[in-house]
């Protein structure tokens, strides 16, 4: 009898445990970084140049994207993260500043489009292949940072 009360005791520890930890977690605790716009950060590696980028995935965010913005620092950029790798569009809707698009998919750089213009709004560009990651940093990065296709992507 004492055993067993000595195991439902342990068993309430473990129990216990498993479900402090994630109230710590609710509290703040290792919590991730997010953004001015709330989106969260990663850190995308393309070659040996890092670039700070924030995540977007849900329709409302892949369809807004950095429109509505003025400027997007060096260093930084927007990780889109779509439904489906297939042939993507992108378009200048509501851009205050030019972007080069490093098309990517899981590990390769796949393409580049580079020096994209606000004024070129009313075009559509694609992807060269099917992705379902597409980068996008401020205008001539991939020139100053070397970025080619085949290059190697992680995040």
């Amino acid at each position: 009898m004492k055993m067993r009360k000595i195991l439902i005791f342990l068993g309430w520890l473990i129990l216990l445990n498993g479900l402090v930890r994630p109230a710590a977690l609710l509290a703040g605790e290792n919590r991730l970084e997010c953004s001015e716009y709330g989106n969260p950060f990663t850190w995308v590696t393309i070659g040996k140049t890092k670039v700070k980028a924030e995540v977007v995935s849900s329709p409302e965010k892949l369809y807004l994207g950095l429109g509505k913005r003025w400027e997007l620092p060096e260093g930084r950029g927007m990780l889109f993260v779509m439904p489906q790798r297939e042939i993507q569009e992108f378009c200048m809707r509501d851009m205050g500043f030019a972007l080069d698009f490093i098309w990517l998919t899981p590990g390769r750089v796949a393409g580049l489009t580079k020096n994209v213009t606000p004024q070129d709004q009313q075009v559509d560009y694609k992807s060269p292949v099917p992705v379902n990651y597409i980068l996008e940093v401020p205008a001539g990065f991939c020139d100053r940072h070397g970025i080619k296709v085949g290059d190697k992507a992680i995040w």
